[in-house]
């Protein structure tokens, strides 16, 4: 099968020198290298989705689609979840549905199972397949692609009417601004920063040996008051219920979650292929350390959950973990200052959303470290010993002098992408 890039290089469609740069992104940020390409502006959506066509021999579609509420009804979120399949439409026994890889042959077979349908496939990009679990089965995946693109147009589109006016941002303050916001995007406020957003003077790279244990970070009340705490144990008691604590996993999967010690963890690190086996020795390392542990990925002002391992942790937890960055938060304080923290959460907005997507109660403190790649901090990792437990932080030196091998095993992968 001919690769993606080699097609829209061999149509006109993309110039060379965007393809290295939307491999370089995807070594970073992870998704499909067509999702990277329109992050960039480096191909349309319709120039995308007819490459896609032509690579997997199969029907494609682009842009605003609408769907038909028969062949939606077939499938419940769960299985929409899990299967990353949207149902286009329904016509007699024959079921076409929306999939970013139709070379699934075991989704597929579960789709035509489950509904009882001929399944045919048309392939979307995986960014529009994403949009539309959003919009019609409320399910989350990091806002990329074409939803970003939409975002920062929806943006740009606010920004000239506020310069049409005649003001400018200090004429204009963040809640007005907000309302002509939602207006422009038809009262569906984008996930993404505020205009503005400040970032820490102090934010520059630090060379040299980890810094201390951060204990100070926040001032103002802790999450530990009692309304808090009971609406965090009720969500986790919700999760339980509806079986996302505690999955079965083969031998294989098992042996992949097995704790690393440091010196496994270093080596291990050497030898990494991709960004996922990154993922997968950081989390082992860490779980050596704490009971749950979970990596996000930061792009921009915002910081979704990648992959997680531990107690509770599931892929469908780790899927609703996203953190704007524009709230006072711990991820804004990691990010910000590229400094790691240690102690108790406050209780803002941003840590109590956290806490509650990611199930299992609040922690009496929690650990976060800053991930840099070219200098710029593309991952955290947090860590805990689930509802009110302490973590010990003898470990922490350990993670802290691994964060940057971290860093050299991505430069290693970004070198291999050119």
């Amino acid at each position: 099968m001919a690769r993606l890039g080699e097609i829209l290089l061999s149509r006109g469609d993309l110039p060379e020198p965007r393809l290295r740069e939307a491999l370089e992104g995807q070594v970073i940020y992870g998704g499909r290298l067509g999702t990277n390409l329109l992050e960039l502006g480096a191909v349309t959506e319709e120039a995308l989705a007819q490459a896609l066509s032509a690579q997997h021999g199969c029907p494609a579609l682009w842009g605003e689609l609408g769907l038909d509420q028969n062949a939606l009804a077939l499938l419940t979120p769960d299985r929409v979840d899990r299967l990353e399949a949207v149902p286009l439409r329904v016509e007699g026994r024959r079921l076409s549905v929306l999939v970013r890889d139709p070379r699934n042959l075991t989704a597929l077979d579960e789709l035509a199972f489950a509904t009882g349908k001929e399944v045919r496939p048309v392939v979307v990009a995986e960014s529009r397949l994403f949009e539309l679990m959003r919009r019609h089965f409320g399910l989350h995946r990091p806002m990329r692609g074409v939803e970003a693109v939409s975002s920062r147009a929806v943006r740009h589109q606010a920004e000239e009417a506020v310069a049409a006016a005649g003001g400018g941002p200090d004429l204009m303050d963040e809640a007005d601004f907000a309302a002509l916001y939602d207006h422009v995007a038809s009262g569906a406020p984008p996930p993404g920063p505020a205009p503005g957003a400040a970032t820490s003077p102090g934010a520059v790279p630090r060379p040299g040996p980890p810094p201390l244990p951060r204990r100070d970070a926040f001032q103002g009340a802790l999450v530990n008051d009692q309304e808090v705490l009971a609406a965090l144990q009720e969500d986790a008691e919700r999760s339980a219920a509806r079986g996302e604590h505690g999955i079965s996993l083969g031998a294989a999967a098992r042996a992949e979650a097995l704790p690393l010690s440091f010196e496994e963890a270093g080596k291990a690190l050497a030898g990494v292929e991709d960004r996922e086996a990154i993922a997968r020795v950081v989390l082992r390392c860490a779980r050596s350390h704490f009971r749950r542990a979970v990596l996000l990925t930061v792009r921009g002002r915002q910081a979704d959950g990648w992959e997680g391992l531990g107690a509770g942790v599931t892929p469908q937890t780790v899927a609703r973990v996203h953190v704007r960055l524009d709230q006072p938060g711990l991820f804004q304080m990691v990010v910000d200052s590229r400094a790691h923290f240690l102690g108790p959460l406050q209780k803002t907005e941003a840590n109590v959303r956290f806490l509650r997507a990611l199930g299992g109660g609040a922690p009496r403190n929690s650990f976060a470290m800053p991930v840099l790649a070219r200098g710029q901090v593309v991952n955290v990792l947090y860590g805990d010993n689930g509802r009110g437990a302490l973590l010990d932080p003898g470990g922490v030196g350990e993670l802290l002098i691994l964060a940057t091998r971290i860093a050299q095993s991505y430069d290693v992968l970004l070198s291999r992408a050119r």
